[in-house]
């Protein structure tokens, strides 16, 4: 295959056509066939100790980071299907793995919420709801722990866990 990987900014595709035609901020260009690749965003929290620890314990993608918490207690905060599935692979390597949501239902997959019990029963995962990050707790070497802070029902309370490593 003679694959050319292009970055520009498409604004007319014409997908009916054969070549397949786009047109671009730089330029006009026909393929047989196309892949789009529009690429991820993490949903930081925009908590300042979130930025201050970004690369030193706060990560948004345990595929690409897990690795450096083998062994060592972990969080992961979200409730949907990115979270729970983050959560479950961290569980794989990490000590124990917090997970932490806002609400006290969870989002993601009934699957996904199957086997997040199923982990948290075997005491490799510890599911604390109604709580949100409230900060994250660090010194030079990197995060040490969360503050947590209870939302709804658990309105008022405040908590600190130990932690190596934040996954947003």
């Amino acid at each position: 295959f003679k694959t050319e990987v292009l970055f520009d900014h498409i604004h007319t595709a014409h997908l009916n056509e054969k070549p397949i035609r786009l047109v671009g901020d730089s330029g006009e260009y026909t393929c047989d066939a196309l892949i789009v690749s529009t690429g991820a965003s993490a949903q930081y929290l925009g908590l300042p100790s979130e930025e201050a620890f970004a690369g030193r314990g706060v990560s948004a993608c345990a595929t690409c980071d897990g690795f450096f918490y083998k062994g060592q207690e972990v969080a992961v905060v979200g409730g949907g299907n990115t979270a729970v599935e983050e959560a479950l692979y961290l569980a794989n390597s990490a000590s124990k793995v917090t997970l932490i949501h806002r609400r006290d239902k969870f989002r993601a997959e009934p699957i996904l919420i199957d086997r997040l019990h199923e982990q948290e029963k075997k005491g490799k995962i510890e599911i604390k709801t109604n709580m949100v990050l409230d900060e994250i707790l660090g010194d030079d070497s990197g995060v040490t722990g969360a503050r947590l802070k209870g939302t709804h029902e658990n309105e008022g309370k405040t908590e600190e866990i130990k932690v190596a490593g934040v996954f947003i």
